[in-house]
């Protein structure tokens, strides 16, 4: 959630921000009583882009549709910094509502590369907004669910922090942390399973590696003063050491946001010295670099930024080798915790990145080339204007996700498990960023598995179904049933809009809002007739 206005401009600004984040939690727990519930046929709680397609699918197939967003903005991390989908080049992969988002950008760019297609995320809200209206969604925003309302198995009602309360015949939970499937009662599961748990080689811990340059391990010390373990662990490392190899445990994907900068003079916010910056968060940055030195590697004049370029001069920056915007180790704290703790996160992911940006372009252990290179870059100005130039969301890369009737695994994507049920088509490679970096003789080592390729899979209807005997009227495209393993292919946002399509479809095809009792031959040529891609 964007609380308040978050500039970089010293201390005023700073209190600024922990200000309006105070007033706004204050104005929730002072919120007014409202006498009745605002009803619709179908209530779609998350404005990602996967809620976005489910409340267009359920809309043009003649359902009143609410759609719910926590925070001021709709379009989640498309209209936050992600703006290179992970779109397939190849054909047959995407169609339906994802297409025609993506066909809307290379119209309006005209976007040359072959893999991904580029926009801005203003574009993609704007975008985003223009097609809610056009199928006559109705779009809440500020409405973030403080809990829902049962009725036997059904859910008859959620009630949001702000005091309003929804009513609906079938709800879809889009959000990225599944928050609305927790209150309403289905099994989740927050963080990764055994691999004896599914059978899947990718599950569970994985073996510890210190980061290596062509086959040779980087030595990073992990202690503040090197080689004292009396003077405590530098930021961002823990001290687990090697867990049993296989084990479930708790341990999430980083997180970061999405910067977008550029070097337009005329739209560029310089990088400023946050009113907390303090270069010991920076200390294992800084090691790493003099490790690199030291094997007698440089480092990359844009390694900090990445070479993203997208389109009218924008980078998407994302997270880079060794050392970068991710933050590790908060995502169980993140999902489990209250509102005010997960502003206490995003905050803290924030103040990270901005800090990074100036340690890069000042401090005297970054090489001199990377430091001009950094001068030259700033935030967006034309890009979230009421955010400071910052992203709105955090990029939550994982939270919590269904048990649901189906649990799709390592072994369905890699097998190409086909199904009667399947709705729709992922295909992205099991991605897995940062989940442990720990201790190991003596070291900084970090515990993250290689990407695997699976390419194109189905995925079948069930696994964004709760079990029967749990809830009978709520789909869950976006935190859906999967493991760990099999999570880490499907989490990207193409697949998130296929999902969320078959979901609002599924939604209006529901008799009297039982989604287990779908015609399927009815939903699967629905999605069909709309353009949604059900086979490879």
């Amino acid at each position: 959630m964007a609380m308040g206005a978050f500039s970089m401009d010293g201390k005023a600004s700073y209190v600024r921000l922990v200000s309006g984040a105070f007033a706004l939690l204050l104005s929730y727990a002072a919120a007014p009583a409202y006498a009745a519930c605002q009803r619709a046929d179908v209530v779609v709680y998350g404005g990602t882009p996967g809620g976005i397609a489910a409340a267009i699918q359920a809309a043009r197939l003649k359902k009143s549709v609410i759609l719910l967003e926590p925070t001021l903005h709709v379009g989640g991390m498309l209209s936050s910094g992600l703006t290179k989908t992970d779109a397939s080049p190849r054909k047959n992969v995407y169609g339906g509502i994802t297409t025609e988002f993506l066909n809307k950008a290379k119209a309006h760019y005209g976007t040359p590369d072959p893999i991904r297609i580029y926009f801005e995320s203003k574009w993609a809200e704007s975008t985003f907004n223009a097609m809610l209206t056009s199928a006559k969604v109705k779009v809440e925003l500020q409405q973030r669910v403080l809990k829902a309302t049962r009725v036997s198995k059904a859910l008859t009602e959620i009630t949001m922090l702000s005091g309003k309360a929804y009513c609906g015949t079938v709800f879809v939970d889009a959000s990225y942390e599944g928050d609305l499937t927790l209150k309403s009662g289905a099994e989740t599961i927050v963080g990764r399973e055994s691999r004896a748990k599914y059978g899947e080689s990718a599950a569970g811990v994985q073996k510890l590696k210190r980061p290596e340059i062509e086959g040779k391990a980087i030595l990073v010390d992990p202690y503040v003063i090197a080689g004292n373990r009396n003077s405590g662990l530098l930021p961002g490392v823990i001290d687990v050491g090697q867990k049993p190899l296989g084990s479930a445990d708790t341990s999430m994907m980083a997180f970061n946001y999405r910067l977008c900068v550029t070097e337009e003079a005329g739209n560029r916010i310089p990088f400023t010295r946050p009113a907390d910056y303090d270069p010991l968060r920076y200390e294992t940055t800084a090691r790493f670099l003099q490790a690199l030195k030291a094997a007698g590697k440089g480092v990359d004049a844009a390694h900090f930024l990445g070479r993203g370029m997208t389109v009218n001069g924008k980078l998407d920056v994302n997270s880079t080798r060794y050392f970068s915007t991710n933050v590790w180790h908060i995502g169980y704290d993140y999902t489990t915790g209250t509102e005010a703790k997960r502003e206490e996160i995003r905050a803290k992911v924030r103040n990270h990145i901005t800090g990074l940006m100036w340690f890069a372009q000042t401090d005297p252990r970054v090489p001199a080339n990377v430091r001009q290179y950094m001068t030259k870059f700033g935030y967006c100005a034309d890009e979230f204007k009421d955010n400071g130039g910052i992203p709105y969301q955090m990029y939550v890369r994982q939270s919590r996700r269904l048990v649901g009737q189906f649990v799709l695994t390592q072994n369905n994507l890699a097998k190409k498990t086909t199904y009667n049920d399947a709705i729709g088509l992922g295909f992205y490679p099991m991605d897995e960023h940062g989940m442990i970096r720990t201790v190991l003789s003596g070291f900084i080592a970090d515990e993250s598995r290689e990407s695997i390729g699976v390419g194109p899979y189905q995925i079948p209807y069930r696994a964004m179904l709760p079990k029967t005997s749990q809830v009978t009227n709520l789909i869950v495209p976006v935190a859906l049933s999967a493991s760990h393993a099999a999570f880490t292919s499907v989490r990207v946002e193409p697949t998130f809009m296929v999902l969320g399509q078959a979901a609002g479809a599924a939604a209006a095809l529901a008799p009297s809002g039982r989604v287990s009792e779908v015609n399927i031959n009815k939903l699967r040529s629905t999605l069909s007739a709309a353009g949604q891609i059900l086979k490879f």
